[in-house]
């Protein structure tokens, strides 16, 4: 992850695909010296490399020691030496590969990486938005009772009284190709196995993949299963009764809430624990395994099985 060290108190932050310095308001890394110009420079990845631009400084942009002309675009590599404004106030790339995916909190706070290509804001604890990449591999902003949207780099979006930048290269370089997903880890590959006891306080779960379902992973005993398994039946269901696919398994939220053991929040954080639990196990589409739109909830595939223990 492209990132810039300050050599004077090793402070390091991560950079975003088109990192604007100066004492601008909107400026990703704002110095406050009157030495820096309200635009000063500008940190861009290309695709390929990171380059620096001046952008009409009063007092220069230098790069190793030296002054560079206003306008023109610099190659900067790992090791590279930045100044804006004084010649001894300097940075250092210390990380030259490509900019991560990433939310920047606008009213000031350190970036957040996406991990996983699946983020929750404000929280995991408190998943009001959510941010994931869809199976096309372009990135969605999903919010609570909102048809889910495509995000492009530089997007602003709102959640609980915080306003947040959404940063990604892959959205500015047309050349930017997102890697195949392995086939056996796609949510459309999975069998999903549960086991649920009499009175239904404990259901476990696993999920075979591969040609074959050779290999079979163990999710054990959680208690987000429980609204995974709700859906599972209801989607078993439509399927018996002869639903077409495109309706088959959407659940009123109003319904789960008739189960005093589901209110708004918890099924909320129990969506995102469930796409994480599956994520962190290695299936590349994870956020996909949930599908939402207002007011209804499914679960994506059909290949379900649920048994007693």
């Amino acid at each position: 992850m492209g990132s810039l060290r300050e050599t004077a108190t090793s402070k390091t932050l991560p950079l975003e695909p088109e990192h604007e310095v100066g004492r601008g308001l909107t400026c990703a890394l704002r110095l406050e010296p009157r030495y820096v110009s309200t635009h000063h420079a500008l940190l861009r990845w290309t695709g390929q490399r990171w380059d620096l631009r001046d952008l009409g400084s009063a007092n220069g942009t230098f790069l190793d020691g030296r002054r560079i002309q206003t306008g023109e675009a610099y190659p900067l590599y790992k090791g590279s030496r930045v100044a804006f404004g004084d010649p001894l106030s300097e940075w250092e790339l210390v990380d030259d590969s490509a900019p991560c995916a990433m939310v920047v909190p606008l009213d000031g706070g350190d970036p957040i990486v996406i991990e996983g290509d699946l983020l929750a804001l404000p929280s995991a604890e408190d998943p009001r938005t959510t941010i994931y990449r869809g199976p096309g591999g372009a990135w969605v902003l999903e919010e609570l009772d909102q048809e889910p949207v495509a995000l492009v780099n530089g997007q602003v979006l709102q959640t609980a009284g915080r306003s947040w930048k959404f940063c990604c290269a892959e959205n500015m370089c047309a050349t930017t190709r997102i890697s195949p997903s392995p086939l056996e880890m796609q949510v459309r590959c999975l069998h999903l196995s549960f086991a649920v006891s009499l009175d239904e306080e404990h259901v476990q779960l696993t999920f075979t993949c591969g040609s074959g379902g050779q290999r079979t992973i163990d999710l054990g005993e959680r208690a987000h299963h429980y609204l995974l398994l709700t859906l599972a039946r209801r989607r078993l269901k439509d399927a018996q009764a002869g639903v077409p696919e495109s309706s088959c398994g959407w659940t009123d939220q109003e319904d789960l809430l008739r189960d005093p053991r589901m209110t708004p929040s918890q099924v909320n954080v129990d969506v995102f624990r469930i796409r994480r639990q599956f994520s962190d196990h290695g299936v590349v589409d994870a956020a996909s395994l949930i599908e939402r739109r207002p007011g209804q909830l499914r679960i994506a595939t059909g290949k379900v099985t649920v048994a007693r223990l």
